[in-house]
Protein backbone atom coordinates (compact mmCIF):
# COMPACT_ATOMS: atom_id res chain seq x y z
CA UNK A 1 0.00 0.00 0.00
CA UNK A 2 1.37 3.43 -0.87
CA UNK A 3 1.48 6.39 1.48
CA UNK A 4 -0.05 8.56 -1.28
CA UNK A 5 -3.73 9.24 -0.73
CA UNK A 6 -6.45 11.53 -2.03
CA UNK A 7 -6.62 15.13 -0.81
CA UNK A 8 -9.39 15.85 1.71
CA UNK A 9 -12.42 17.84 0.62
CA UNK A 10 -12.13 21.61 1.09
CA UNK A 11 -15.08 21.85 3.48
CA UNK A 12 -13.57 19.42 5.98
CA UNK A 13 -9.96 20.46 5.55
CA UNK A 14 -9.62 22.53 8.75
CA UNK A 15 -11.17 19.79 10.94
CA UNK A 16 -8.95 17.16 9.44
CA UNK A 17 -5.92 19.45 9.89
CA UNK A 18 -6.60 19.75 13.62
CA UNK A 19 -6.99 15.97 13.99
CA UNK A 20 -3.82 15.36 12.02
CA UNK A 21 -1.82 17.82 14.13
CA UNK A 22 -3.04 16.06 17.26
CA UNK A 23 -2.10 12.69 15.76
CA UNK A 24 1.41 13.90 14.94
CA UNK A 25 1.91 15.22 18.47
CA UNK A 26 0.57 12.03 20.06
CA UNK A 27 2.71 9.69 17.97
CA UNK A 28 5.85 11.84 18.35
CA UNK A 29 5.40 11.99 22.13
CA UNK A 30 4.89 8.23 22.37
CA UNK A 31 7.97 7.55 20.24
CA UNK A 32 10.21 9.84 22.29
CA UNK A 33 8.86 9.01 25.74
CA UNK A 34 7.70 5.38 25.77
CA UNK A 35 9.87 2.29 25.39
CA UNK A 36 6.83 0.17 24.45
CA UNK A 37 5.80 2.49 21.62
CA UNK A 38 5.23 -0.38 19.17
CA UNK A 39 2.31 -1.86 21.12
CA UNK A 40 0.87 1.60 21.80
CA UNK A 41 0.93 2.64 18.13
CA UNK A 42 -0.99 -0.46 17.10
CA UNK A 43 -4.10 1.17 18.63
CA UNK A 44 -3.96 4.12 16.22
CA UNK A 45 -4.77 2.20 13.02
CA UNK A 46 -2.01 4.15 11.26
CA UNK A 47 -2.26 2.18 8.02
CA UNK A 48 -5.35 4.22 7.16
CA UNK A 49 -4.26 7.54 8.67
CA UNK A 50 -0.60 8.01 7.89
CA UNK A 51 -0.01 10.29 4.89
CA UNK A 52 3.36 11.47 3.51
CA UNK A 53 3.09 14.95 5.12
CA UNK A 54 2.20 13.45 8.50
CA UNK A 55 4.99 10.90 8.27
CA UNK A 56 7.49 13.68 7.51
CA UNK A 57 6.21 15.77 10.41
CA UNK A 58 6.69 12.84 12.78
CA UNK A 59 10.22 12.27 11.50
CA UNK A 60 10.93 15.98 11.97
CA UNK A 61 9.64 16.00 15.55
CA UNK A 62 11.58 12.88 16.51
CA UNK A 63 14.86 13.85 14.83
CA UNK A 64 16.35 14.75 18.22
CA UNK A 65 16.56 10.96 18.69
CA UNK A 66 17.76 9.70 15.27
CA UNK A 67 17.69 6.03 16.31
CA UNK A 68 14.00 6.32 17.23
CA UNK A 69 13.28 8.09 13.91
CA UNK A 70 15.00 5.27 12.03
CA UNK A 71 13.26 2.51 14.01
CA UNK A 72 9.88 4.15 13.34
CA UNK A 73 10.74 4.56 9.64
CA UNK A 74 11.58 0.83 9.36
CA UNK A 75 8.57 -0.20 11.46
CA UNK A 76 6.17 1.68 9.18
CA UNK A 77 7.49 -0.24 6.17
CA UNK A 78 7.68 -3.66 7.80
CA UNK A 79 4.57 -3.73 9.96
CA UNK A 80 2.19 -1.33 8.23
CA UNK A 81 3.31 -2.28 4.70
CA UNK A 82 3.42 1.41 3.81
CA UNK A 83 6.04 2.71 1.38
CA UNK A 84 7.57 6.06 2.34
CA UNK A 85 7.78 8.58 -0.49
CA UNK A 86 11.02 10.10 -1.80
CA UNK A 87 10.81 13.10 0.54
CA UNK A 88 10.50 10.86 3.60
CA UNK A 89 13.43 8.70 2.51
CA UNK A 90 15.64 11.75 1.96
CA UNK A 91 14.54 13.09 5.34
CA UNK A 92 15.55 9.93 7.21
CA UNK A 93 18.88 9.85 5.35
CA UNK A 94 19.50 13.46 6.41
CA UNK A 95 18.59 12.76 10.04
CA UNK A 96 20.75 9.64 10.33
CA UNK A 97 23.81 10.81 8.41
CA UNK A 98 24.00 14.04 10.39
CA UNK A 99 24.12 11.86 13.51
CA UNK A 100 26.77 9.51 12.17
CA UNK A 101 24.34 6.66 11.43
CA UNK A 102 25.46 6.12 7.83
CA UNK A 103 25.51 2.31 7.73
CA UNK A 104 21.77 1.73 8.50
CA UNK A 105 20.62 4.13 5.74
CA UNK A 106 23.04 2.93 3.07
CA UNK A 107 20.47 0.37 1.71
CA UNK A 108 17.90 3.19 1.44
CA UNK A 109 20.41 5.31 -0.47
CA UNK A 110 21.36 2.40 -2.75
CA UNK A 111 17.68 1.86 -3.57
CA UNK A 112 17.12 5.55 -4.36
CA UNK A 113 20.12 5.59 -6.70
CA UNK A 114 18.60 2.67 -8.61
CA UNK A 115 15.04 3.97 -8.80
CA UNK A 116 15.40 7.75 -9.22
CA UNK A 117 17.18 9.92 -11.74
CA UNK A 118 19.93 11.97 -10.16
CA UNK A 119 18.15 15.27 -10.94
CA UNK A 120 15.00 14.11 -9.11
CA UNK A 121 16.99 12.81 -6.15
CA UNK A 122 19.03 16.02 -6.10
CA UNK A 123 15.93 18.21 -5.81
CA UNK A 124 14.58 16.04 -3.00
CA UNK A 125 17.90 16.25 -1.12
CA UNK A 126 17.96 20.05 -1.55
CA UNK A 127 14.48 20.25 0.01
CA UNK A 128 15.54 17.96 2.84
CA UNK A 129 18.77 19.88 3.61
CA UNK A 130 17.37 23.39 3.17
CA UNK A 131 17.72 25.52 6.29
CA UNK A 132 20.51 23.35 7.71
CA UNK A 133 24.30 23.70 7.68
CA UNK A 134 25.83 24.58 4.32
CA UNK A 135 28.42 21.86 4.94
CA UNK A 136 25.83 19.13 4.46
CA UNK A 137 26.93 15.70 5.65
CA UNK A 138 23.89 14.16 3.97
CA UNK A 139 24.70 15.66 0.58
CA UNK A 140 28.31 14.53 0.94
CA UNK A 141 27.08 11.04 1.80
CA UNK A 142 25.06 10.99 -1.45
CA UNK A 143 28.11 12.11 -3.45
CA UNK A 144 30.20 9.32 -1.92
CA UNK A 145 27.49 6.77 -2.70
CA UNK A 146 27.41 7.69 -6.40
CA UNK A 147 31.22 7.79 -6.56
CA UNK A 148 31.73 4.40 -4.92
CA UNK A 149 29.34 2.90 -7.48
CA UNK A 150 31.46 4.32 -10.30
CA UNK A 151 28.69 6.74 -11.38
CA UNK A 152 30.95 9.71 -11.97
CA UNK A 153 28.59 11.69 -14.21
CA UNK A 154 25.84 11.39 -11.61
CA UNK A 155 28.35 12.40 -8.92
CA UNK A 156 29.22 15.54 -10.84
CA UNK A 157 25.59 16.40 -11.54
CA UNK A 158 24.77 16.03 -7.83
CA UNK A 159 27.82 18.17 -7.01
CA UNK A 160 26.56 20.91 -9.37
CA UNK A 161 23.12 20.73 -7.77
CA UNK A 162 24.72 21.00 -4.34
CA UNK A 163 26.88 24.03 -5.28
CA UNK A 164 23.98 25.73 -7.07
CA UNK A 165 22.03 25.69 -3.82
CA UNK A 166 24.88 26.97 -1.68
CA UNK A 167 25.96 23.69 -0.08
CA UNK A 168 29.61 22.70 0.32
CA UNK A 169 30.89 19.14 -0.07
CA UNK A 170 33.16 17.54 2.50
CA UNK A 171 36.79 16.79 1.70
CA UNK A 172 36.02 13.07 1.91
CA UNK A 173 33.25 13.38 -0.70
CA UNK A 174 35.49 15.42 -3.01
CA UNK A 175 38.23 12.81 -2.71
CA UNK A 176 35.70 10.09 -3.59
CA UNK A 177 34.77 11.98 -6.78
CA UNK A 178 38.43 12.56 -7.69
CA UNK A 179 39.05 8.86 -7.12
CA UNK A 180 36.26 7.70 -9.43
CA UNK A 181 37.33 10.18 -12.13
CA UNK A 182 40.86 8.84 -11.84
CA UNK A 183 39.65 5.23 -12.07
CA UNK A 184 37.56 6.07 -15.13
CA UNK A 185 40.52 7.92 -16.70
CA UNK A 186 38.50 11.16 -16.90
CA UNK A 187 41.56 13.36 -16.46
CA UNK A 188 40.13 16.63 -17.86
CA UNK A 189 37.01 16.28 -15.73
CA UNK A 190 39.20 15.56 -12.71
CA UNK A 191 41.09 18.83 -13.23
CA UNK A 192 37.87 20.80 -13.66
CA UNK A 193 36.45 19.25 -10.52
CA UNK A 194 39.63 19.92 -8.54
CA UNK A 195 39.44 23.60 -9.50
CA UNK A 196 35.79 23.72 -8.41
CA UNK A 197 36.48 22.17 -4.99
CA UNK A 198 39.38 24.58 -4.36
CA UNK A 199 37.15 27.49 -5.38
CA UNK A 200 34.58 26.29 -2.82
CA UNK A 201 37.23 26.42 -0.11
CA UNK A 202 37.65 22.64 0.33
CA UNK A 203 41.18 22.14 1.65
CA UNK A 204 43.24 19.34 0.08
CA UNK A 205 44.41 16.66 2.51
CA UNK A 206 47.02 13.92 2.14
CA UNK A 207 44.66 11.74 0.09
CA UNK A 208 43.81 14.66 -2.21
CA UNK A 209 47.49 15.25 -2.93
CA UNK A 210 47.96 11.56 -3.61
CA UNK A 211 45.07 11.57 -6.09
CA UNK A 212 46.34 14.75 -7.75
CA UNK A 213 49.77 13.18 -8.13
CA UNK A 214 48.21 10.07 -9.73
CA UNK A 215 46.09 12.23 -12.03
CA UNK A 216 49.17 14.18 -13.09
CA UNK A 217 51.01 10.94 -13.79
CA UNK A 218 48.13 9.58 -15.84
CA UNK A 219 48.01 12.85 -17.70
CA UNK A 220 51.49 12.02 -18.95
CA UNK A 221 52.77 15.47 -17.97
CA UNK A 222 54.49 15.01 -14.64
CA UNK A 223 56.27 18.33 -15.19
CA UNK A 224 53.24 19.88 -13.51
CA UNK A 225 54.12 18.04 -10.31
CA UNK A 226 57.69 19.25 -10.71
CA UNK A 227 56.35 22.81 -10.88
CA UNK A 228 54.63 22.23 -7.54
CA UNK A 229 57.94 21.07 -6.07
CA UNK A 230 59.99 23.90 -7.57
CA UNK A 231 57.47 26.46 -6.25
CA UNK A 232 58.13 25.15 -2.74
CA UNK A 233 54.82 23.30 -2.49
CA UNK A 234 55.89 19.80 -1.62
CA UNK A 235 55.23 16.73 0.50
CA UNK A 236 56.06 13.04 0.38
CA UNK A 237 53.04 12.25 -1.78
CA UNK A 238 54.06 14.67 -4.53
CA UNK A 239 57.66 13.48 -4.48
CA UNK A 240 56.51 9.87 -4.65
CA UNK A 241 54.45 10.77 -7.70
CA UNK A 242 57.41 12.29 -9.52
CA UNK A 243 59.74 9.44 -8.58
CA UNK A 244 57.13 6.90 -9.69
CA UNK A 245 56.73 8.63 -13.08
CA UNK A 246 60.49 8.81 -13.62
CA UNK A 247 60.91 5.15 -12.69
CA UNK A 248 58.08 3.93 -14.92
CA UNK A 249 59.68 5.55 -17.95
CA UNK A 250 63.15 4.31 -16.98
CA UNK A 251 64.70 7.69 -16.10
CA UNK A 252 66.47 6.52 -12.96
CA UNK A 253 68.92 9.43 -12.91
CA UNK A 254 65.99 11.84 -12.44
CA UNK A 255 64.39 9.48 -9.91
CA UNK A 256 67.51 9.44 -7.71
CA UNK A 257 67.88 13.22 -8.09
CA UNK A 258 64.38 13.72 -6.69
CA UNK A 259 65.09 11.12 -4.00
CA UNK A 260 68.11 13.13 -2.84
CA UNK A 261 66.05 16.32 -2.95
CA UNK A 262 63.51 14.70 -0.62
CA UNK A 263 66.23 13.98 1.90
CA UNK A 264 67.58 17.55 1.63
CA UNK A 265 64.11 18.87 2.40
CA UNK A 266 63.90 16.67 5.49
CA UNK A 267 61.29 14.34 3.94
CA UNK A 268 62.08 10.75 4.83
CA UNK A 269 61.61 8.43 1.80
CA UNK A 270 59.60 5.40 2.85
CA UNK A 271 58.85 1.92 1.60
CA UNK A 272 56.52 3.19 -1.15
CA UNK A 273 59.17 5.62 -2.46
CA UNK A 274 61.86 2.99 -2.91
CA UNK A 275 59.27 0.49 -4.16
CA UNK A 276 58.46 2.82 -7.06
CA UNK A 277 62.11 2.88 -8.18
CA UNK A 278 62.51 -0.86 -7.65
CA UNK A 279 59.34 -1.64 -9.62
CA UNK A 280 60.47 0.53 -12.52
CA UNK A 281 63.89 -1.13 -12.49
CA UNK A 282 62.23 -4.56 -12.72
CA UNK A 283 60.05 -3.35 -15.57
CA UNK A 284 63.08 -2.15 -17.54
CA UNK A 285 65.35 -5.01 -16.46
CA UNK A 286 67.91 -2.70 -14.84
CA UNK A 287 69.78 -5.12 -12.56
CA UNK A 288 72.19 -2.44 -11.31
CA UNK A 289 69.34 -0.24 -10.00
CA UNK A 290 67.57 -3.28 -8.55
CA UNK A 291 70.62 -4.27 -6.50
CA UNK A 292 71.30 -0.66 -5.46
CA UNK A 293 67.75 0.00 -4.22
CA UNK A 294 67.46 -3.37 -2.48
CA UNK A 295 70.70 -2.65 -0.61
CA UNK A 296 69.40 0.77 0.49
CA UNK A 297 66.06 -0.73 1.62
CA UNK A 298 67.88 -3.47 3.56
CA UNK A 299 70.10 -0.86 5.28
CA UNK A 300 67.03 1.16 6.27
CA UNK A 301 65.24 -1.94 7.55
CA UNK A 302 62.56 -1.68 4.83
CA UNK A 303 63.48 -5.11 3.46
CA UNK A 304 65.12 -8.12 5.15
CA UNK A 305 68.75 -8.63 4.13
CA UNK A 306 67.68 -11.92 2.60
CA UNK A 307 64.21 -11.10 1.14
CA UNK A 308 63.40 -14.71 0.28
CA UNK A 309 63.60 -15.59 3.99
CA UNK A 310 60.41 -13.57 4.46
CA UNK A 311 59.06 -13.76 0.92
CA UNK A 312 55.38 -13.90 1.94
CA UNK A 313 55.45 -10.55 3.74
CA UNK A 314 57.68 -9.02 1.04
CA UNK A 315 55.42 -10.09 -1.85
CA UNK A 316 52.29 -9.04 0.04
CA UNK A 317 53.71 -5.58 0.79
CA UNK A 318 54.60 -4.96 -2.85
CA UNK A 319 51.23 -6.34 -4.00
CA UNK A 320 49.36 -4.04 -1.61
CA UNK A 321 51.11 -1.12 -3.35
CA UNK A 322 50.31 -2.66 -6.77
CA UNK A 323 54.03 -2.79 -7.58
CA UNK A 324 53.56 -5.97 -9.54
CA UNK A 325 56.82 -6.05 -11.46
CA UNK A 326 58.85 -6.44 -8.28
CA UNK A 327 56.19 -8.63 -6.61
CA UNK A 328 56.25 -10.97 -9.61
CA UNK A 329 60.06 -11.07 -9.54
CA UNK A 330 60.08 -12.24 -5.91
CA UNK A 331 57.19 -14.65 -6.61
CA UNK A 332 59.13 -16.30 -9.43
CA UNK A 333 62.27 -16.50 -7.33
CA UNK A 334 60.29 -18.16 -4.53
CA UNK A 335 58.80 -20.68 -6.98
CA UNK A 336 62.23 -21.40 -8.48
CA UNK A 337 63.59 -22.03 -4.97
CA UNK A 338 60.60 -24.31 -4.22
CA UNK A 339 59.57 -22.06 -1.32
CA UNK A 340 55.99 -22.73 -0.22
CA UNK A 341 53.95 -19.53 -0.15
CA UNK A 342 50.91 -18.75 2.00
CA UNK A 343 47.44 -18.73 0.46
CA UNK A 344 47.20 -15.04 1.41
CA UNK A 345 50.21 -14.27 -0.79
CA UNK A 346 48.50 -15.76 -3.85
CA UNK A 347 45.37 -13.80 -2.98
CA UNK A 348 47.22 -10.48 -2.63
CA UNK A 349 48.91 -10.99 -5.98
CA UNK A 350 45.71 -11.96 -7.81
CA UNK A 351 43.86 -8.96 -6.39
CA UNK A 352 46.65 -6.56 -7.36
CA UNK A 353 47.04 -8.02 -10.86
CA UNK A 354 43.27 -7.65 -11.31
CA UNK A 355 43.31 -4.02 -10.20
CA UNK A 356 46.19 -3.31 -12.56
CA UNK A 357 44.27 -5.00 -15.44
CA UNK A 358 47.13 -7.41 -16.14
CA UNK A 359 44.77 -9.94 -17.64
CA UNK A 360 47.04 -12.75 -18.85
CA UNK A 361 49.08 -12.77 -15.65
CA UNK A 362 45.93 -12.74 -13.49
CA UNK A 363 44.35 -15.63 -15.42
CA UNK A 364 47.63 -17.56 -15.28
CA UNK A 365 47.88 -17.05 -11.52
CA UNK A 366 44.24 -18.09 -11.03
CA UNK A 367 44.95 -21.33 -12.94
CA UNK A 368 47.78 -22.00 -10.48
CA UNK A 369 45.52 -21.17 -7.52
CA UNK A 370 42.83 -23.54 -8.84
CA UNK A 371 45.34 -26.29 -9.59
CA UNK A 372 46.90 -26.11 -6.10
CA UNK A 373 43.52 -25.86 -4.35
CA UNK A 374 44.50 -22.57 -2.74
CA UNK A 375 41.78 -20.63 -0.92
CA UNK A 376 41.67 -16.84 -1.22
CA UNK A 377 39.33 -14.16 0.11
CA UNK A 378 36.09 -13.26 -1.66
CA UNK A 379 37.35 -9.68 -2.04
CA UNK A 380 40.09 -11.07 -4.28
CA UNK A 381 37.58 -12.92 -6.45
CA UNK A 382 35.41 -9.79 -6.66
CA UNK A 383 38.36 -7.83 -8.07
CA UNK A 384 39.17 -10.70 -10.45
CA UNK A 385 35.54 -10.89 -11.64
CA UNK A 386 35.61 -7.15 -12.40
CA UNK A 387 38.64 -7.80 -14.61
CA UNK A 388 36.94 -10.73 -16.35
CA UNK A 389 33.97 -8.52 -17.16
CA UNK A 390 36.06 -6.66 -19.70
CA UNK A 391 34.67 -7.29 -23.18
CA UNK A 392 37.53 -9.36 -24.55
CA UNK A 393 37.58 -11.79 -21.61
CA UNK A 394 34.04 -13.17 -21.65
CA UNK A 395 34.91 -16.62 -23.03
CA UNK A 396 37.61 -17.44 -20.47
CA UNK A 397 35.69 -15.49 -17.86
CA UNK A 398 32.63 -17.71 -18.19
CA UNK A 399 34.63 -20.87 -17.44
CA UNK A 400 36.55 -19.23 -14.62
CA UNK A 401 33.44 -17.76 -12.93
CA UNK A 402 31.77 -21.18 -12.97
CA UNK A 403 34.91 -22.69 -11.43
CA UNK A 404 35.08 -19.98 -8.75
CA UNK A 405 31.46 -20.57 -7.79
CA UNK A 406 31.97 -24.32 -7.60
CA UNK A 407 34.86 -23.54 -5.23
CA UNK A 408 32.41 -21.71 -2.95
CA UNK A 409 32.67 -18.13 -4.19
CA UNK A 410 29.44 -16.11 -3.90
CA UNK A 411 29.71 -13.20 -6.36
CA UNK A 412 28.16 -9.86 -5.47
CA UNK A 413 25.14 -8.55 -7.34
CA UNK A 414 27.08 -5.80 -9.15
CA UNK A 415 29.96 -7.94 -10.41
CA UNK A 416 27.73 -10.88 -11.33
CA UNK A 417 25.22 -8.68 -13.14
CA UNK A 418 27.97 -6.88 -15.04
CA UNK A 419 29.35 -10.18 -16.33
CA UNK A 420 25.95 -11.64 -17.29
CA UNK A 421 25.04 -8.45 -19.14
CA UNK A 422 28.35 -8.67 -21.00
CA UNK A 423 27.42 -12.20 -22.14
CA UNK A 424 23.98 -10.92 -23.17
CA UNK A 425 25.49 -8.12 -25.27
CA UNK A 426 27.66 -10.72 -26.98
CA UNK A 427 24.52 -12.82 -27.56
CA UNK A 428 26.04 -15.78 -25.74
CA UNK A 429 22.60 -16.95 -24.67
CA UNK A 430 23.57 -20.51 -23.78
CA UNK A 431 26.22 -19.23 -21.36
CA UNK A 432 23.74 -16.69 -19.93
CA UNK A 433 21.18 -19.45 -19.43
CA UNK A 434 23.62 -21.85 -17.76
CA UNK A 435 25.10 -19.15 -15.53
CA UNK A 436 21.70 -17.89 -14.41
CA UNK A 437 20.62 -21.46 -13.62
CA UNK A 438 23.73 -21.88 -11.50
CA UNK A 439 23.38 -18.63 -9.56
CA UNK A 440 19.62 -18.97 -8.99
CA UNK A 441 20.07 -22.51 -7.71
CA UNK A 442 22.56 -21.15 -5.17
CA UNK A 443 20.02 -18.55 -4.05
CA UNK A 444 22.00 -15.67 -5.57
CA UNK A 445 20.12 -12.88 -7.24
CA UNK A 446 21.67 -10.79 -10.03
CA UNK A 447 20.25 -7.46 -11.14
CA UNK A 448 16.79 -7.94 -12.68
CA UNK A 449 18.09 -6.52 -15.97
CA UNK A 450 20.07 -9.75 -16.49
CA UNK A 451 16.95 -11.89 -16.19
CA UNK A 452 14.97 -9.42 -18.30
CA UNK A 453 17.36 -9.78 -21.22
CA UNK A 454 17.08 -13.59 -21.16
CA UNK A 455 13.27 -13.62 -20.81
CA UNK A 456 12.99 -11.22 -23.76
CA UNK A 457 15.32 -13.48 -25.75
CA UNK A 458 13.18 -16.53 -24.95
CA UNK A 459 9.99 -14.72 -25.95
CA UNK A 460 11.50 -13.50 -29.22
CA UNK A 461 12.36 -17.12 -30.02
CA UNK A 462 8.92 -18.34 -28.87
CA UNK A 463 10.55 -20.38 -26.11
CA UNK A 464 7.76 -19.54 -23.68
CA UNK A 465 8.30 -22.62 -21.50
CA UNK A 466 11.85 -21.48 -20.75
CA UNK A 467 10.67 -17.93 -20.03
CA UNK A 468 8.04 -19.22 -17.58
CA UNK A 469 10.53 -21.57 -15.91
CA UNK A 470 13.00 -18.73 -15.36
CA UNK A 471 10.26 -16.52 -13.94
CA UNK A 472 9.18 -19.29 -11.57
CA UNK A 473 12.73 -19.53 -10.20
CA UNK A 474 12.78 -15.76 -9.72
CA UNK A 475 9.40 -15.86 -8.00
CA UNK A 476 10.72 -18.36 -5.46
CA UNK A 477 13.46 -15.86 -4.63
CA UNK A 478 10.86 -13.06 -4.44
CA UNK A 479 12.53 -11.33 -7.38
CA UNK A 480 10.92 -9.61 -10.33
CA UNK A 481 11.38 -8.44 -13.91
CA UNK A 482 10.71 -4.89 -15.05
CA UNK A 483 7.23 -4.01 -16.29
CA UNK A 484 8.28 -3.84 -19.97
CA UNK A 485 9.64 -7.41 -19.85
CA UNK A 486 6.58 -8.62 -17.96
CA UNK A 487 4.39 -7.22 -20.72
CA UNK A 488 6.44 -9.09 -23.33
CA UNK A 489 5.99 -12.29 -21.29
CA UNK A 490 2.25 -11.69 -20.91
CA UNK A 491 1.91 -11.11 -24.64
CA UNK A 492 3.80 -14.34 -25.39
CA UNK A 493 1.55 -16.31 -23.03
CA UNK A 494 -1.61 -14.79 -24.56
CA UNK A 495 -0.46 -15.68 -28.09
CA UNK A 496 0.07 -19.27 -26.91
CA UNK A 497 -3.39 -19.39 -25.29
CA UNK A 498 -1.95 -20.04 -21.81
CA UNK A 499 -4.53 -17.97 -20.01
CA UNK A 500 -4.09 -19.48 -16.53
CA UNK A 501 -0.43 -18.55 -16.55
CA UNK A 502 -1.31 -15.08 -17.90
CA UNK A 503 -3.56 -14.51 -14.88
CA UNK A 504 -0.98 -15.91 -12.44
CA UNK A 505 1.83 -13.72 -13.80
CA UNK A 506 -0.47 -10.66 -13.85
CA UNK A 507 -1.49 -11.27 -10.23
CA UNK A 508 2.19 -11.51 -9.25
CA UNK A 509 2.90 -8.25 -11.08
CA UNK A 510 -0.05 -6.57 -9.38
CA UNK A 511 1.21 -7.70 -5.99
CA UNK A 512 4.50 -5.96 -6.75
CA UNK A 513 2.70 -2.86 -8.09
CA UNK A 514 4.35 -3.39 -11.48
CA UNK A 515 1.27 -3.17 -13.70
CA UNK A 516 0.61 -0.42 -16.21
CA UNK A 517 -1.97 0.28 -18.89
CA UNK A 518 -0.35 -2.15 -21.33
CA UNK A 519 -0.30 -4.95 -18.71
CA UNK A 520 -4.06 -4.59 -18.23
CA UNK A 521 -4.70 -4.39 -21.97
CA UNK A 522 -2.77 -7.58 -22.77
CA UNK A 523 -4.37 -9.54 -19.92
CA UNK A 524 -7.89 -8.35 -20.75
CA UNK A 525 -7.35 -9.27 -24.40
CA UNK A 526 -6.25 -12.75 -23.37
CA UNK A 527 -9.27 -13.23 -21.12
CA UNK A 528 -11.62 -12.11 -23.89
CA UNK A 529 -10.09 -14.56 -26.35
CA UNK A 530 -10.46 -17.32 -23.75
CA UNK A 531 -14.14 -16.32 -23.37
CA UNK A 532 -13.58 -15.33 -19.75
CA UNK A 533 -15.73 -12.26 -20.22
CA UNK A 534 -16.70 -11.70 -16.59
CA UNK A 535 -13.08 -11.73 -15.47
CA UNK A 536 -12.13 -9.48 -18.39
CA UNK A 537 -14.82 -6.94 -17.46
CA UNK A 538 -13.78 -6.99 -13.81
CA UNK A 539 -10.18 -6.31 -14.80
CA UNK A 540 -11.35 -3.57 -17.17
CA UNK A 541 -13.15 -1.79 -14.33
CA UNK A 542 -10.12 -2.14 -12.08
CA UNK A 543 -7.95 -0.59 -14.80
CA UNK A 544 -10.24 2.44 -15.03
CA UNK A 545 -10.41 2.79 -11.24
CA UNK A 546 -6.61 2.92 -11.13
CA UNK A 547 -6.54 5.65 -13.77
CA UNK A 548 -4.72 3.43 -16.27
CA UNK A 549 -7.07 3.82 -19.23
CA UNK A 550 -5.06 3.46 -22.47
CA UNK A 551 -5.05 6.09 -25.22
CA UNK A 552 -8.12 6.46 -27.40
CA UNK A 553 -6.99 4.19 -30.25
CA UNK A 554 -5.75 1.43 -27.95
CA UNK A 555 -8.91 1.59 -25.83
CA UNK A 556 -11.09 1.32 -28.92
CA UNK A 557 -9.21 -1.83 -29.99
CA UNK A 558 -9.59 -3.25 -26.47
CA UNK A 559 -13.37 -2.69 -26.44
CA UNK A 560 -13.62 -4.52 -29.77
CA UNK A 561 -12.18 -7.61 -28.04
CA UNK A 562 -15.35 -7.81 -25.95
CA UNK A 563 -17.47 -8.01 -29.13
CA UNK A 564 -15.57 -10.77 -30.92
Amino acid sequence: MSLNRANPTTSMKWRIQIRQNQLVLQISSILLQRHNWVSLLLNFNLSTKLTPPLFNQILHKTQTNPQISLRFFNWVQTNLKLKPDLKSQCHIINICVNSGLTLPVRPIMDSLVKTHHVSVLGEAMVDSCRGKSLKSDAFSFVLECYSHKGLFMESLEMFRKMRGNGFIASGTACNAILDVLLRENEIKLAWCFYCAMIKDGVLPDKLTWSLIAQILCKDGNFERIVKFLDMGVYNSVLYNGVIDCCSKRGDFEAAFERLNQMCERKLDPGFSTYSAILDGACKHGNEEVIERVMDIMAEKGLLPKCPLSQCDSVIQKFSDLCKMNIATMFFRRACDEKIGLQDATYGCMLKALSKEARVKEAIGLYSLISEKGIRVKDSTYHAFLDLLSEEDQYEEGYEILGDMMRRGFRPGTVGLSKFILLLSRKRRWREVEDLLDLVLEKGLLPDSLCCCSLVEHYCSRRQIDKAVALHNKMEKLQASLDVATYNILLDGLVKNGRIEEVVRVFDYMEGLKLVNSESFTITIRGLCRAKEMRKAMKLHDEMLDMGLKPDKAAYKRLILEFNK
